[in-house]
């Protein structure tokens, strides 16, 4: 899904910033979509560990999802789980899959690294059936007077999905190595869908975005600047992946199965042969990005489209660092299901 559409300051110098703890990211809930509008669109049957014919997935916006919409367009779950109805769901963010998974909503849902781990930490039973990919995330400028994160006085709003984000895990990791201080923006973040939060970058409403691809090479071919590097940070990790509970995968496993051998094979797809995907996901959109121009994002240098979970530990070892959580798993192996336990993760 894409949108087509003064003097520095030292952290001495800043007012004090409001610094979000876990508590914050937790109470964000469903960012954008609303679990009320959630549970409506989804019905009210299920259950967490329901074995319904029916089954509802969340995803995103962005080609962090490709997979699941190469997925969708051929109706390969429908054709490995005769029977079944398939229910996609657009949500933004995490926490709003995190939402509509306990109150039975949802059944298998999209989640980035960061609401992962902030829900893992507080005792959600939910745990990892596959990751969609490994993505550079940007923090984007379009003000000619940004130019570093000194530059930020604390009324310049900054975009993220929700606390807790992993874009504000990225933002926080940049703040402690420019600003000495990882809180030093947190009073900045105002929650935003992507698509959201790149029409206001370009319309001057918000000082910057830290989203993802599309949005960020769009915001960039709109006249911003690239401030923050995920990479840079980091180097290669995983960005989005899809979650269930403990108890659905237990009462379905077919369908867990279904979901990571699917994402595999589209994948494949993208990697084999990203201008089929691209003709593919450029159709599902209704021809509004070119199919040359989804070509062109698949293959940007340091997206893969992998099955595989990265970095969790390096990621969650940072956020336990500045008390976004408590605790962090011992092994990546504890946080997901046989479906990638084997692959070699990170």
């Amino acid at each position: 899904m894409i949108w087509t559409p003064q003097g520095s300051r030292t952290p001495a110098n800043r007012l004090a910033p409001r610094r979000y703890s876990r508590r914050d990211a937790l109470r964000v809930g469903a960012a954008g979509a609303g679990l009320a509008a959630l549970a409506a669109a989804c019905g009210e049957g299920g259950g967490s560990g329901g074995s319904g014919e029916e089954i509802n997935i969340s995803q995103g916006s962005g080609i962090s999802y490709a997979a699941l919409t190469i997925m969708q367009a051929n109706g390969w779950l429908e054709k490995d789980l005769p029977g079944r109805t398939i229910n996609w769901k657009l949500v933004s963010g995490g926490a709003a899959t995190r939402d509509g998974l306990l109150a039975g909503q949802l059944h298998v849902g999209s989640s980035g690294v960061g609401p992962y781990l902030i829900g893992w930490d507080a005792g959600i039973p939910w745990k990892i059936v596959s990751s969609l990919n490994d993505m550079p995330l940007w923090l984007v400028a379009k003000d000619p007077r940004l130019r570093g994160l000194r530059d930020f006085e604390p009324t310049d709003k900054i975009a993220a999905v929700s606390p807790g984000s992993i874009q504000s895990v990225m933002l926080q990791k940049a703040a402690r190595q420019q600003l000495g201080d990882a809180h030093a923006l947190d009073g900045n973040i105002v929650a935003m869908a992507h698509p959201d939060a790149l029409q206001a970058l370009v319309g001057g409403q918000i000082a910057a975005a830290y989203t993802s691809p599309p949005f960020q090479f769009q915001a960039v071919e709109q006249g911003s600047r690239k401030l923050v590097d995920s990479y840079e940070l980091f180097g290669p990790h995983g960005f989005n992946m899809m979650v269930a509970t403990q108890e659905y995968a237990e009462q379905n496993g077919d369908v867990i199965e279904a979901v990571h051998r699917n994402i595999a094979r589209a994948s494949d797809l993208i990697r084999n042969s990203p201008g089929e995907a691209a003709q593919i996901l450029s159709k599902a959109e209704g021809g509004k990005v070119s199919p040359a121009r989804y070509e062109e994002y698949l293959t940007f240098d340091g997206i893969e489209f992998t099955t595989t979970p990265h970095a969790l530990l390096k990621l969650g070892a940072f956020m336990k660092e500045v008390g976004v959580v408590k605790k962090t798993p011992a092994d990546w192996r504890d946080v997901v299901f046989d479906t990638v336990k084997q692959e070699d993760g990170s």
